[in-house]
This record gives C-alpha cells, sequence and structure tokens, in this order.
C-alpha cells in the first residue's frame, strides 16, 4: 500500500514538472451600461372621511346624515383624482422607461478608434 501511495505521489509530482506554458488572455473589454432607475410612487395619504365624524346627535337628523355623505363622496372624489395623477406619472415614467430600454437594446456599430 505504501508503495502504490509513493508511485502514485511521484506520478503526480512527475506531470507537474513539464515545461508547457499555458497562454492566458488578459484582454479586458469595458462595456458601459446605464443604468435605468424608476422612482418609487409616491405615499398618497388616506383622507378622513366626514361620514365617520359624526356623533350620535347628527345621526339622528337625516339632513345631517346628507350633509356628511355630500362631503364624503367629494372628500372621496378628490382622493380618487389624486390617485390617478399618481398613476398617470407612473405611466409616464414607464413609456419613457421603455423608450430608453429599446435605444440600449439596439445592435450598436462598433467604432473604430
Amino acid at each position: 500500500m505504501v508503495k502504490f501511495i509513493t508511485i502514485c505521489g511521484l506520478l503526480a509530482l512527475g506531470g507537474c514538472a513539464g515545461n508547457e506554458t499555458i497562454d492566458i488572455n488578459t484582454d479586458v473589454k469595458v462595456q458601459k451600461v446605464e443604468i435605468l432607475y424608476c422612482p418609487a410612487p409616491p405615499e398618497v395619504a388616506r383622507p378622513i372621511l366626514p361620514i365617520h365624524q359624526m356623533t350620535t346627535e347628527q345621526k339622528q337628523n337625516a339632513g345631517e346624515v346628507a350633509k356628511h355623505y355630500k362631503a364624503t363622496v367629494k372628500t372621496l372624489m378628490g382622493y380618487s383624482k389624486e390617485l390617478e395623477k399618481v398613476v398617470d406619472k407612473q405611466k409616464e415614467i414607464n413609456t419613457e422607461y421603455e423608450k430608453k430600454k429599446t435605444e440600449l437594446d439596439a445592435p450598436v456599430t462598433p467604432t473604430e478608434k
């Protein structure tokens, strides 16, 4: 067993002792890539609805309930308009992103130095 290990060790060391050289290609090509960034959408705070601020006395009066419902509807319409503005801005950013992406994905012709 000892002879076998000794022979294997000598063969392994003998295999590394050759005069062969290995050529390694070390050419480096610098590639600049533009980073596409999309900002996070702004946070739109949920409104406090007037209908939830009614007292028990106001809930007994039909006129007060109607006024609070009207104010709640107006508040929710304003809130939905704010959300639509955010969505429209994100759509605009997305189209700009897609344009830039197609520009970057287009094949580039090599330029001469």
